[in-house]
Formats: structure tokens, C-alpha cells, sequence
């Protein structure tokens, strides 16, 4: 047996050759957007968790969950002074980070952004922190716009469009 490489033939010679397939580089760009999973808590504490959905499937059960019902609850348990908690759906990536957003009566929501800042001591030395963005009367379009840019990874866009410092 020899060691010997034959040639094949390849297509155009290598000097008109695209780097890559012409199929690979349409693979390349049709990523797959990020999966995570949710959960709906009730104002009575109790919790659904939801397999892993795209960002559109999460603005959309946003958007679509009977919110007047969850709230009608919360103001019911308030009113009989058990214990509540605002109904609310989250959102946890990976990473680590938490998006968990509870809606209100007048169409805003009260938002609470869990993440974590990364920073140099002595810019040096990296040091993470975990650090907590709460917003209240969040307009119903701009949650839209943040749970989409969570599923991104847009941690500045987030910030900013929360009006953090």
C-alpha cells in the first residue's frame, strides 16, 4: 500500500474556490434563535413551568396569558389579607440571568432584572457581582421589546432600555 495522495477532482481550481461551500455558508447564517424556559406564577404562589420556547413564543405568552384573571385573583387574596405575591411571568437563561416581569391593571409592569455585571478590581482582577434592575410602570410594548432582547443576549439594550445608570 502506498502512501500516496491522489488528486481528485474538486471542482473550480483553488484560486476561484469560495472559502466555503456556498450551502455552508447559508447553514452558517441561519442561526437558531435561543430556547429558554418559562414558568407563569399566580398570585397564591403557585407556579406552571413551560418547556423552553423562542423569544416570539415568549412575547407571545406574554402577551396572550389572561392577565385580568391573575390579577383578579391577587386582588382577592389581598382583600381577604392572605398571603400574595403579584403574578408575574419569568424567564431564566443559562447564563444565569433572570427576566421575571409582573403585569399591572393599567397596562405597564413591574420588571425585575436579575444579572450578572462583570467588572476588573484595580482593573485588574476580574469580579462578577449579581446585581438586580427593578423598574415599575413599564409600558406593556417596551416588556415586549425587552423580553426579545433578553432571548438576544442584549444585556446593554436591556439596561438602557430600562433607563439604568
Amino acid at each position: 500500500m502506498s502512501n500516496r495522495t491522489t488528486a481528485r477532482s474538486t471542482g473550480p481550481p483553488a484560486h476561484l474556490r469560495s472559502p466555503r461551500p456556498i450551502n455552508a455558508v447559508v447553514r452558517a447564517t441561519r442561526w437558531r434563535m435561543k430556547e429558554i424556559p418559562y414558568w407563569i406564577q399566580r398570585a397564591d404562589f403557585s407556579a406552571t413551568d413551560y418547556d423552553p420556547v423562542e423569544a416570539t413564543d415568549a412575547v407571545r405568552a406574554f402577551a396572550t396569558h389572561d392577565w385580568r384573571r391573575e390579577l383578579d385573583l391577587y386582588s382577592e387574596l389581598e382583600r381577604a389579607g392572605a398571603e400574595c405575591c403579584p403574578p408575574g411571568i419569568g424567564f431564566v437563561d443559562p447564563s444565569g440571568d433572570i427576566l421575571h416581569i409582573c403585569p399591572s391593571e393599567n397596562g405597564h409592569a413591574l420588571v425585575h432584572y436579575h444579572f450578572t455585571a462583570r467588572r476588573k478590581f484595580l482593573g485588574l482582577i476580574p469580579v462578577a457581582r449579581s446585581l438586580v434592575e427593578t423598574r415599575r410602570d413599564v409600558h406593556r410594548s417596551v416588556v415586549s421589546e425587552l423580553i426579545s432582547l433578553f432571548f438576544q443576549g442584549q444585556h446593554d439594550w436591556m439596561l438602557a432600555k430600562l433607563g439604568a445608570p
